[in-house]
């Protein structure tokens, strides 16, 4: 029996939180126990377990498997997990030859890195370039990731005799084979370290502090991740980098509200300007700039700032800005206003809009 935890206990969510819910909350563990940030004495151990349950059920096929058979793998038609038996892999490795037990764990790759940055809103609209840093793994600069102290070289081992693999029975549902497996006495690299460095304890990798100036493109959206390639922890004996994982955190603005590629924002105007017509400063992506009020605009109207989106991720062109008009009704009035004000309503036609549609129909209308 597996002893991990429930990877949806991990992330703190329910088994039918949608994939945004998930990444929400990867992104709030991720920043709250980040070793460079938490005081916690488990906060690395921690952190990595996050990241271990992102990894599942922030890809839809793994989460879809592990929501079937758990941390245990594909299931056996027998309701016995293939871990039981070493592995389906150890078992085709042994009866078709090549696989992971031909090779042992000689050269082992590096596991991804994963950051998570706060963008703001116009950053995220436009691009911006961001420096950041994070910690990662990497070959000690003592002993060169040998693991030996200076001066010493590390010696063959005695139980794999420098091939870093041993043969080893195992059962399967097709019965008891030889397999052959990494060495456990020198972790598959056929060499003993005895002499450990004293830099890194003969672990020949040490976490270091890494910085990156990274190119954030137009039209990012909030929970979008980046991956650069190799920029990741090192491997082991030869082993590729993995990867780093940038997710992003766009803040919100005090104004502007972001609806794909558009931009909506809204602008209050009082009765008069609303019949008359009138010209008002509003914010938009690029500053501040005059829109105008035609005469006779209804309240939850919406003017369409053609092209004065968001530019596109990936396409040419940009969104419109969507200005949603509301119209300030007077609560108190002096004499002279009342008098006016009912004067004006004798000539005005009562009832409904003149155009008769409701304010849902016209708020489709400004989108079509």
């Amino acid at each position: 029996m597996s002893t991990k935890p429930d990877y949806y206990d991990v992330l703190g969510v329910d088994r039918t939180a949608s994939s945004e819910e998930i990444r929400k909350a990867f992104r709030d563990l991720a920043r709250r126990h980040h070793p460079d940030v938490s005081k916690e004495s488990d906060a690395e151990s921690r952190f990595k377990q996050i990241n271990e349950a992102y990894e599942v059920l922030g890809d839809s096929e793994k989460r879809s498997n592990y929501d079937q058979f758990g941390h245990s793998g594909p299931g056996s038609p027998f309701g016995v997990g293939f871990d039981d038996f070493g592995g389906i892999g150890d078992v085709f490795d042994a009866f078709f030859g090549g696989g992971r037990g031909s090779r042992g764990q000689a050269v082992q790759s590096g596991e991804d890195a994963r950051v998570v940055i706060d963008l703001e809103f116009l950053d995220a609209v436009f691009g911006t370039e961001k420096h950041i840093s994070y910690r990662r793994l990497e070959p000690c600069g003592t002993c060169g990731g040998a693991g030996a102290a200076p001066g010493t070289r590390p010696t063959t081992c005695s139980s794999c005799r420098g091939s870093g693999q041993v043969q080893r029975a195992q059962r399967s549902i097709f019965g008891q084979f030889v397999n052959v497996v990494a060495c456990d006495s020198c972790g598959g690299s056929g060499q003993v370290v005895e002499n450990k460095c004293p830099n890194c304890t003969g672990n020949r990798l040490l976490r270091v502090e890494a910085e990156r100036s990274v190119k954030i493109p137009a039209g990012l959206q909030d929970g979008t991740e980046l991956r650069l390639s190799g920029e990741g922890n090192h491997g082991l004996r030869g082993g590729r980098p993995g990867d780093l994982y940038i997710a992003i955190n766009v803040k919100a603005h005090e104004v502007l509200e972001r609806d794909g590629d558009n931009i909506v924002s809204n602008v209050l105007i009082n009765v008069s300007e609303a019949a008359l017509g009138t010209k008002v400063e509003v914010q938009t992506v690029d500053g501040m700039g005059a829109v105008s009020i035609p005469s006779g605009t209804q309240a939850g109207s919406a003017i369409r700032l053609r092209g004065k989106g968001v530019p596109k991720f990936r396409g040419s062109g940009r969104g419109d800005h969507y200005l949603f008009v509301h119209v300030r009704t007077p609560t108190k009035l002096s004499r002279e206003q009342r008098r006016l004000m009912k004067e004006l309503g004798e000539t005005l036609p009562a009832g409904s809009d003149a155009d008769g549609r409701t304010f849902a129909e016209k708020v489709r209308s400004a989108f079509r």
